[in-house]
Protein backbone atom coordinates (compact mmCIF):
# COMPACT_ATOMS: atom_id res chain seq x y z
CA UNK A 1 0.00 0.00 0.00
CA UNK A 2 1.27 3.29 -1.14
CA UNK A 3 2.05 6.26 1.14
CA UNK A 4 3.01 9.28 -1.08
CA UNK A 5 3.14 11.73 1.34
CA UNK A 6 5.89 9.80 3.86
CA UNK A 7 8.94 10.52 1.68
CA UNK A 8 10.44 7.29 3.02
CA UNK A 9 12.69 5.69 0.11
CA UNK A 10 10.78 2.45 0.30
CA UNK A 11 6.53 3.00 0.56
CA UNK A 12 4.88 0.03 1.66
CA UNK A 13 4.39 -2.17 4.04
CA UNK A 14 6.26 -5.42 2.32
CA UNK A 15 9.85 -2.72 2.05
CA UNK A 16 9.36 -0.26 4.66
CA UNK A 17 12.23 -1.19 7.84
CA UNK A 18 10.88 -2.94 10.14
CA UNK A 19 10.98 -0.93 13.61
CA UNK A 20 11.28 -2.34 17.00
CA UNK A 21 9.40 -0.16 19.83
CA UNK A 22 10.86 -1.05 23.43
CA UNK A 23 8.35 -1.26 26.24
CA UNK A 24 9.54 -1.28 29.66
CA UNK A 25 6.70 -1.19 31.81
CA UNK A 26 6.86 -0.69 35.46
CA UNK A 27 3.11 -0.27 37.02
CA UNK A 28 1.97 2.03 34.42
CA UNK A 29 -1.58 1.84 35.82
CA UNK A 30 -4.39 3.69 33.55
CA UNK A 31 -1.44 5.27 31.38
CA UNK A 32 -0.53 2.51 29.71
CA UNK A 33 -3.00 1.83 27.38
CA UNK A 34 -3.31 5.26 25.96
CA UNK A 35 0.87 4.48 25.92
CA UNK A 36 1.07 1.48 24.02
CA UNK A 37 -2.67 2.38 21.51
CA UNK A 38 -0.51 5.94 20.34
CA UNK A 39 2.27 3.15 19.06
CA UNK A 40 -0.34 0.90 17.70
CA UNK A 41 -2.02 3.73 15.22
CA UNK A 42 1.10 5.17 14.85
CA UNK A 43 0.91 5.80 10.27
CA UNK A 44 4.01 3.73 9.76
CA UNK A 45 2.96 0.28 10.24
CA UNK A 46 5.88 -1.96 9.97
CA UNK A 47 6.33 -1.73 13.14
CA UNK A 48 6.50 -4.77 16.12
CA UNK A 49 6.49 -4.29 19.91
CA UNK A 50 8.24 -5.55 22.70
CA UNK A 51 7.22 -5.17 25.84
CA UNK A 52 8.77 -6.08 29.15
CA UNK A 53 6.46 -6.28 32.31
CA UNK A 54 9.55 -5.18 34.84
CA UNK A 55 7.20 -6.99 37.48
CA UNK A 56 4.41 -4.90 38.02
CA UNK A 57 2.42 -4.90 40.63
CA UNK A 58 -0.51 -2.81 39.71
CA UNK A 59 -2.59 -5.63 36.93
CA UNK A 60 -1.82 -2.55 34.28
CA UNK A 61 -1.62 -5.14 31.69
CA UNK A 62 -5.38 -6.45 32.15
CA UNK A 63 -6.22 -2.98 31.10
CA UNK A 64 -4.77 -3.96 27.47
CA UNK A 65 -5.49 -7.74 27.07
CA UNK A 66 -7.47 -6.76 24.05
CA UNK A 67 -4.90 -5.07 22.47
CA UNK A 68 -2.29 -7.68 22.84
CA UNK A 69 -4.92 -9.17 20.08
CA UNK A 70 -2.63 -7.14 17.86
CA UNK A 71 -0.18 -9.66 16.17
CA UNK A 72 2.76 -6.82 16.35
CA UNK A 73 2.87 -7.01 20.05
CA UNK A 74 5.44 -9.81 22.26
CA UNK A 75 4.92 -9.26 26.29
CA UNK A 76 7.40 -11.11 28.53
CA UNK A 77 7.26 -11.02 31.76
CA UNK A 78 9.84 -11.14 34.66
CA UNK A 79 10.74 -10.07 37.90
CA UNK A 80 11.28 -6.47 39.19
CA UNK A 81 15.07 -6.05 37.67
CA UNK A 82 15.53 -2.43 36.48
CA UNK A 83 14.86 -0.36 33.65
CA UNK A 84 18.51 -1.12 32.08
CA UNK A 85 17.50 -5.24 32.67
CA UNK A 86 14.36 -5.11 30.98
CA UNK A 87 15.59 -3.31 28.03
CA UNK A 88 18.68 -5.08 27.58
CA UNK A 89 16.04 -8.28 26.93
CA UNK A 90 14.17 -6.34 24.54
CA UNK A 91 17.27 -5.47 22.54
CA UNK A 92 18.16 -9.05 23.02
CA UNK A 93 14.89 -9.93 21.00
CA UNK A 94 14.61 -7.02 18.69
CA UNK A 95 14.08 -7.74 15.00
CA UNK A 96 13.85 -4.34 13.38
CA UNK A 97 16.70 -2.81 11.94
CA UNK A 98 15.73 0.59 13.86
CA UNK A 99 14.66 0.51 17.48
CA UNK A 100 12.44 2.92 19.37
CA UNK A 101 11.49 3.27 22.78
CA UNK A 102 8.18 4.19 23.82
CA UNK A 103 8.03 4.27 27.84
CA UNK A 104 4.96 2.99 29.56
CA UNK A 105 3.08 6.40 30.30
CA UNK A 106 4.43 8.35 27.68
CA UNK A 107 2.53 9.08 23.73
CA UNK A 108 3.59 9.18 20.76
CA UNK A 109 2.71 11.57 18.08
CA UNK A 110 0.91 9.47 15.17
CA UNK A 111 3.77 10.74 12.80
CA UNK A 112 6.09 9.91 15.50
CA UNK A 113 7.51 6.83 14.21
CA UNK A 114 7.30 7.65 10.42
CA UNK A 115 9.44 11.10 10.61
CA UNK A 116 12.12 8.96 12.51
CA UNK A 117 12.41 6.44 9.64
CA UNK A 118 12.39 8.77 6.98
CA UNK A 119 15.20 10.61 8.58
CA UNK A 120 17.40 6.94 9.18
CA UNK A 121 16.23 5.92 5.88
CA UNK A 122 17.81 9.57 4.48
CA UNK A 123 20.66 9.72 6.18
CA UNK A 124 22.57 6.32 6.66
CA UNK A 125 25.56 6.96 8.24
CA UNK A 126 23.39 8.72 11.27
CA UNK A 127 23.36 6.07 14.20
CA UNK A 128 20.63 7.74 16.49
CA UNK A 129 17.68 10.13 15.73
CA UNK A 130 15.76 12.11 18.46
CA UNK A 131 12.76 15.00 18.28
CA UNK A 132 11.46 17.57 20.70
CA UNK A 133 9.02 16.56 23.14
CA UNK A 134 6.05 18.10 25.20
CA UNK A 135 5.56 17.59 28.66
CA UNK A 136 2.61 16.60 29.98
CA UNK A 137 1.20 17.30 33.53
CA UNK A 138 -1.62 16.33 35.35
CA UNK A 139 -3.34 15.75 31.74
CA UNK A 140 -2.38 18.99 30.14
CA UNK A 141 -0.10 19.17 27.34
CA UNK A 142 2.30 22.16 27.50
CA UNK A 143 5.65 23.40 26.72
CA UNK A 144 6.75 21.82 23.32
CA UNK A 145 10.42 21.81 21.69
CA UNK A 146 11.04 21.71 18.43
CA UNK A 147 14.73 22.72 17.59
CA UNK A 148 16.56 20.80 15.18
CA UNK A 149 20.32 20.26 16.04
CA UNK A 150 22.77 19.06 13.29
CA UNK A 151 25.45 16.75 13.59
CA UNK A 152 27.62 19.15 14.98
CA UNK A 153 25.50 20.27 17.13
CA UNK A 154 24.44 16.88 18.70
CA UNK A 155 28.85 16.41 18.53
CA UNK A 156 29.01 19.82 20.61
CA UNK A 157 26.36 18.57 23.87
CA UNK A 158 27.86 15.29 23.68
CA UNK A 159 31.39 16.85 24.20
CA UNK A 160 30.04 18.89 26.74
CA UNK A 161 28.44 15.69 28.28
CA UNK A 162 24.79 16.61 27.39
CA UNK A 163 22.30 14.49 25.88
CA UNK A 164 21.60 16.35 22.41
CA UNK A 165 17.54 15.33 23.03
CA UNK A 166 15.24 13.61 25.56
CA UNK A 167 16.36 9.87 25.57
CA UNK A 168 12.91 8.48 24.78
CA UNK A 169 12.32 10.25 21.47
CA UNK A 170 15.31 8.29 20.33
CA UNK A 171 15.29 5.68 17.31
CA UNK A 172 18.85 4.12 16.85
CA UNK A 173 19.98 2.08 13.75
CA UNK A 174 20.75 -1.18 15.11
CA UNK A 175 23.25 -2.08 12.11
CA UNK A 176 25.67 0.46 13.90
CA UNK A 177 24.45 0.03 17.65
CA UNK A 178 24.03 -3.06 18.04
CA UNK A 179 26.22 -4.38 20.00
CA UNK A 180 26.01 -1.73 22.51
CA UNK A 181 24.00 -2.27 25.58
CA UNK A 182 22.63 -0.44 28.91
CA UNK A 183 24.66 -0.69 32.03
CA UNK A 184 22.92 -2.35 34.57
CA UNK A 185 24.53 -0.52 37.09
CA UNK A 186 23.95 2.64 36.48
CA UNK A 187 20.04 2.41 37.20
CA UNK A 188 18.49 5.77 36.99
CA UNK A 189 20.84 6.97 34.44
CA UNK A 190 21.38 4.44 32.05
CA UNK A 191 20.04 6.61 28.64
CA UNK A 192 22.72 8.88 29.95
CA UNK A 193 25.64 6.40 30.11
CA UNK A 194 24.35 4.80 26.66
CA UNK A 195 23.69 7.76 24.69
CA UNK A 196 26.90 9.43 25.48
CA UNK A 197 29.39 6.17 24.39
CA UNK A 198 26.84 6.00 21.22
CA UNK A 199 27.76 9.80 20.68
CA UNK A 200 31.46 9.35 21.56
CA UNK A 201 31.57 6.75 18.47
CA UNK A 202 28.81 7.13 16.10
CA UNK A 203 26.83 10.87 14.53
CA UNK A 204 23.34 11.78 15.57
CA UNK A 205 20.89 14.41 14.92
CA UNK A 206 17.60 16.28 16.24
CA UNK A 207 14.53 16.84 14.46
CA UNK A 208 12.93 20.33 14.44
CA UNK A 209 9.42 18.45 15.21
CA UNK A 210 8.02 17.83 18.90
CA UNK A 211 7.13 14.39 18.30
CA UNK A 212 6.74 12.83 21.80
CA UNK A 213 4.48 13.29 24.83
CA UNK A 214 6.56 13.11 28.64
CA UNK A 215 4.74 12.60 31.29
CA UNK A 216 5.77 13.88 34.30
CA UNK A 217 4.34 12.07 37.65
CA UNK A 218 5.18 12.86 41.40
CA UNK A 219 5.28 9.08 42.32
CA UNK A 220 8.19 8.86 39.50
CA UNK A 221 11.33 6.84 41.60
CA UNK A 222 13.51 10.22 40.18
CA UNK A 223 11.63 12.03 42.02
CA UNK A 224 11.34 9.78 45.36
CA UNK A 225 15.10 9.95 45.46
CA UNK A 226 16.67 12.85 43.62
CA UNK A 227 20.10 12.65 45.37
CA UNK A 228 20.34 8.88 45.00
CA UNK A 229 20.13 9.93 40.69
CA UNK A 230 22.48 12.86 41.08
CA UNK A 231 25.19 10.48 42.82
CA UNK A 232 24.28 7.75 39.40
CA UNK A 233 24.79 11.14 37.30
CA UNK A 234 28.12 12.02 38.44
CA UNK A 235 29.27 8.56 38.71
CA UNK A 236 27.87 8.46 34.27
CA UNK A 237 29.73 11.47 33.61
CA UNK A 238 33.07 10.51 35.67
CA UNK A 239 32.94 7.03 33.45
CA UNK A 240 32.66 9.53 30.44
CA UNK A 241 35.82 11.74 31.80
CA UNK A 242 37.98 8.39 32.04
CA UNK A 243 37.01 7.29 28.41
CA UNK A 244 38.42 10.60 26.84
CA UNK A 245 41.23 10.62 29.07
CA UNK A 246 40.26 13.83 31.48
CA UNK A 247 40.39 13.93 35.07
CA UNK A 248 36.36 14.52 36.59
CA UNK A 249 37.83 17.00 39.15
CA UNK A 250 39.18 19.23 36.83
CA UNK A 251 36.10 18.88 34.29
CA UNK A 252 33.59 19.30 37.31
CA UNK A 253 35.13 21.36 39.79
CA UNK A 254 31.90 22.14 41.61
CA UNK A 255 30.05 19.03 40.97
CA UNK A 256 27.32 18.28 38.14
CA UNK A 257 25.36 21.45 39.17
CA UNK A 258 27.27 23.90 40.50
CA UNK A 259 27.18 25.89 43.64
CA UNK A 260 23.78 26.84 43.71
CA UNK A 261 20.47 24.80 42.71
CA UNK A 262 16.88 25.48 43.55
CA UNK A 263 15.64 22.82 46.24
CA UNK A 264 12.72 22.13 44.05
CA UNK A 265 14.88 22.19 40.68
CA UNK A 266 16.50 19.00 42.66
CA UNK A 267 13.47 17.52 43.38
CA UNK A 268 11.96 17.69 39.54
CA UNK A 269 15.31 17.33 38.03
CA UNK A 270 15.25 20.99 36.89
CA UNK A 271 12.08 20.84 34.74
CA UNK A 272 12.32 24.58 34.37
CA UNK A 273 14.91 24.70 31.76
CA UNK A 274 12.37 22.56 29.63
CA UNK A 275 10.38 25.29 30.01
CA UNK A 276 12.93 27.74 29.33
CA UNK A 277 14.00 25.72 25.92
CA UNK A 278 10.18 25.34 24.87
CA UNK A 279 9.63 29.18 25.39
CA UNK A 280 12.79 30.16 23.21
CA UNK A 281 11.67 27.47 20.94
CA UNK A 282 8.56 29.07 20.20
CA UNK A 283 9.91 32.54 20.19
CA UNK A 284 12.27 32.11 17.66
CA UNK A 285 9.09 30.63 16.16
CA UNK A 286 7.06 33.83 16.24
CA UNK A 287 4.75 32.48 18.68
CA UNK A 288 5.08 34.77 21.05
CA UNK A 289 1.25 34.16 23.19
CA UNK A 290 2.34 30.44 22.94
CA UNK A 291 5.63 31.13 24.81
CA UNK A 292 3.66 33.59 27.37
CA UNK A 293 1.24 30.89 27.99
CA UNK A 294 4.28 28.20 28.52
CA UNK A 295 6.17 30.69 30.78
CA UNK A 296 2.90 31.15 32.83
CA UNK A 297 2.87 27.46 33.60
CA UNK A 298 6.41 27.36 34.80
CA UNK A 299 5.83 29.79 37.06
CA UNK A 300 2.22 28.33 38.66
CA UNK A 301 4.34 25.23 39.49
CA UNK A 302 6.38 26.80 41.99
CA UNK A 303 5.15 30.40 42.44
CA UNK A 304 7.66 31.45 44.87
CA UNK A 305 10.28 29.85 43.58
CA UNK A 306 12.39 32.33 41.08
CA UNK A 307 13.90 29.72 39.30
CA UNK A 308 10.66 29.03 37.59
CA UNK A 309 9.95 31.94 36.61
CA UNK A 310 12.89 32.62 34.61
CA UNK A 311 10.92 30.97 31.85
CA UNK A 312 8.51 33.57 31.72
CA UNK A 313 10.96 36.44 31.73
CA UNK A 314 12.15 34.85 28.59
CA UNK A 315 8.93 34.84 26.93
CA UNK A 316 8.64 38.84 27.75
CA UNK A 317 12.20 40.22 27.22
CA UNK A 318 13.18 40.60 23.63
CA UNK A 319 14.33 37.89 21.53
CA UNK A 320 17.89 39.61 20.56
CA UNK A 321 18.35 40.67 24.51
CA UNK A 322 17.72 36.78 25.60
CA UNK A 323 20.25 35.84 23.00
CA UNK A 324 23.02 38.23 23.46
CA UNK A 325 23.26 37.24 27.00
CA UNK A 326 23.19 33.73 26.38
CA UNK A 327 25.84 33.49 23.71
CA UNK A 328 28.14 35.38 26.72
CA UNK A 329 27.50 32.83 29.53
CA UNK A 330 30.39 30.56 29.90
CA UNK A 331 29.08 26.77 28.76
CA UNK A 332 29.68 24.88 31.64
CA UNK A 333 28.34 20.89 31.39
CA UNK A 334 25.49 20.28 33.58
CA UNK A 335 24.10 16.86 32.69
CA UNK A 336 21.44 16.47 35.17
CA UNK A 337 19.20 18.88 33.50
CA UNK A 338 18.54 16.73 30.81
CA UNK A 339 15.30 14.47 32.71
CA UNK A 340 16.41 10.86 33.26
CA UNK A 341 13.78 8.42 33.76
CA UNK A 342 13.24 5.32 35.49
CA UNK A 343 10.55 2.70 34.54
Amino acid sequence: MKREQSGIVSRNIETDPLVTVIMCVYNAGDYLRPALQSILTQTYRNLEVVMIDDGSTDACFASIRDLLSDARVRVYHQENATRPVALNRALNDTRGEFYAIQDGDDISHPHRIERLVRALVNRPELAAVFSGNELIINGTHMAPTSSAKSELDCRRDIDAFRMPAHDPTGMFRMSLVGDLRYDPTMPFVEALDYILRLGERYPMVVLGECLYGYRILSTSVTRRDPFQRERYVAEALRRACSRRGLNYDQVFPEGIDGPRRSKNSVLDNNIAAHFMKSVLDQRRAGRRLASLRTGLECARLHPLDSHYHKALVYALTPLGLIEFLRRGLTTVPVASSERIRNC
